[in-house]
């Protein structure tokens, strides 16, 4: 969901062309599926249409990308784990954009019923995109 809504983000904004949005797993679970069906749901409920398969991250992702999100704390310590040591990339909360203390973790809503905590994680990675958009990505346009 957060790339969707993180390229939407960008969209808004125009600079959607100057960045490329990709999102992984850690583990390959669900390696070449589509996303599940509650969070395809709640996406099109919002107007997005999303319909990526699954990955998991790469040794190339951490040369490549500038930042690399992750969605709790447990998913950056174990980015920074497995970080090469040429590693380019910023690895850093998602959640540090934009949502308060108590919010910046983005648990997975994967094992909860119904579409309610997916819609939850729509709205946080919402602020904290448009938060991340609005404080980096137009900060270094105009610079």
């Amino acid at each position: 969901m957060a790339e969707a809504i993180m390229r939407k983000a960008l969209h808004r904004q125009g600079v959607d062309k100057e960045w490329l949005v990709d999102s992984a797993a850690l583990v390959g679970y669900h390696s070449g599926s589509l996303p599940e069906e509650r969070a395809l749901s709640v996406l099109q409920n919002h107007g997005i249409q999303y319909d990526k398969e699954a990955r998991v991250i790469n040794s190339n992702d951490f040369v490549e990308c500038d930042y690399i999100f992750g969605m709790d704390n447990d998913n950056v310590a174990e980015l920074k784990k497995i970080a090469p040591p040429n590693c380019k990339a910023r690895i850093m909360l998602l959640g540090d954009f934009g949502l308060a203390e108590s919010e910046k973790n983005i648990y997975d809503p994967y094992y909860f019923l119904g579409e309610a905590p997916f819609e939850e994680v729509y709205d946080k990675c919402l602020i904290a995109c448009k938060a991340f958009v609005n404080n980096v990505v137009l900060n270094k346009h105009c610079s």
